[in-house]
C-alpha cells in the first residue's frame, strides 16, 4: 500500500488527492472515489466540513478507508469542536489505526451561514498539533497508550505569500516544536509565489524540519474558479488560468492540463516535496491531470 509517511520520508515527490465530500454521499461512494485516486497517489485527503457544509465525519470515512486497504489522511479543525471533542476524535482516529493528520485552525464561518452556526475555537492550532502529539505519545491526561496503534504523522497548513525581508516563520516554528512534522500550504496556483515563499523557509532551515506539500485544483470551469477563490481565504489562483478557462473550447480539459502542467513545475522547485490535488467536480477529473502530468500512472502507483 502507498503511504504519505513513507513517500515524504524517503524523498519521493509525493501526490496526494482531497475527496470530495457531500452529505448525500455513502460509505460506497466515497471509497469507489478513493479507490480511484489511490491508484495515483499516495494517499487520500478527508476534508474537514470544506465551506462549512456538512458530511459524513472525517474519522468515520478514515475507518471506512482504512478497511479498505487504504492511507487516510485525516484533516482536522478548531473550529467546530471543544477540547473534549477534539480529544476524543482523535483517540478515535488513533483507535481506528489513522496515522496521517493535518490539523488547522480552521477558517471563520461566513457572516451569512445559514444555519445560523457558532465557531468555538477552544483550542489554537498549535494546541491542537500539541495534544495530537501527546495522544500520540500517550500522555495519560487523555488516555492510556494504545500499543497497538501507529503514531500519528502530523502536518499542519500554511499560506504562501512574497515575504518581506523582515519576515520570520516564527508561527510554523512553534507548530514543529509543538510536534508537526510536515506542511501542506493552502491553495496556491502562483509558481513565483510558491519560489519565494519556499526559498524563504530554506533560508530559515524550516525545510530542515519539515517537508512541504503543494497544494493545487483541476479547475472545471471559470465559475468554479471564480468560487474557488472566494470561498478559500487565502487562494491564489493567478488571472492568467481563469483567462485560459474563458478562452478555451473545453474548460474542464482545459483545467486538467494546467493542473498537470503545474505538477510537473513544481517538481522542479527545491523544496517542494509534493503536491496535493483538489477539485469540487468529480474527482476522475485529478486522476486524469496526474496521469498527463506523467508523475504517476496507474500501474506504478
Amino acid at each position: 500500500m502507498n503511504t504519505l509517511s513513507h513517500a515524504l520520508r524517503a524523498a519521493e515527490f509525493a501526490v496526494t488527492a482531497e475527496l470530495a465530500l457531500t452529505p448525500k454521499q455513502t460509505a460506497a461512494d466515497i471509497v469507489a472515489a478513493a479507490k480511484r485516486l489511490q491508484t495515483v497517489t499516495d494517499a487520500v485527503q478527508i476534508p474537514d466540513h470544506r465551506y462549512a457544509r456538512p458530511h459524513i465525519s472525517p474519522v468515520a470515512v478514515a475507518a471506512h478507508l482504512l478497511a479498505a486497504g487504504l492511507d487516510p489522511v485525516v484533516r482536522m479543525n478548531c473550529r467546530d469542536r471543544n477540547r473534549l471533542a477534539v480529544q476524543s476524535e482523535l483517540l478515535a482516529a488513533r483507535s481506528f489505526g489513522v496515522s496521517n493528520l493535518i490539523l488547522a485552525r480552521g477558517n471563520d464561518l461566513p457572516a451569512d451561514h445559514r444555519p445560523k452556526t457558532t465557531g468555538i475555537y477552544d483550542l489554537s492550532a498549535i494546541d491542537l498539533i500539541r495534544t495530537a502529539a501527546a495522544i500520540s505519545d500517550g500522555d495519560v491526561m487523555v488516555g492510556d497508550r494504545q500499543d497497538d496503534a501507529p503514531d500519528f504523522f502530523i502536518g499542519t497548513v500554511a499560506t504562501a505569500f512574497i515575504p518581506t525581508d523582515n519576515w520570520q516563520p516564527d508561527k510554523l516554528l512553534a507548530k514543529a516544536d509543538a510536534g508537526a512534522q510536515f506542511i501542506q500550504l493552502q491553495l496556491c496556483m502562483n509558481l513565483d509565489v510558491l519560489r519565494s515563499y519556499i526559498v524563504r523557509l530554506i533560508d530559515s532551515r524550516l525545510t530542515w524540519r519539515f517537508q512541504i506539500l503543494a497544494n493545487i485544483a483541476v479547475l472545471p470551469s471559470v465559475d468554479e474558479a471564480r468560487a474557488m477563490r472566494r470561498d478559500n481565504p487565502g487562494a491564489i489562483i493567478p488571472a492568467e488560468y481563469v483567462g485560459r478557462l474563458e478562452s478555451a473550447a473545453d474548460p474542464q480539459a482545459e483545467g486538467i492540463v494546467i493542473a498537470a502542467e503545474m505538477i510537473q513545475q513544481l517538481q522542479e522547485i527545491p523544496g517542494i516535496a509534493g503536491v496535493n490535488l483538489q477539485t469540487s467536480a468529480d474527482s476522475t477529473l485529478i486522476q486524469t491531470a496526474i496521469e498527463q502530468s506523467g508523475v504517476r500512472t496507474r500501474e506504478t502507483a
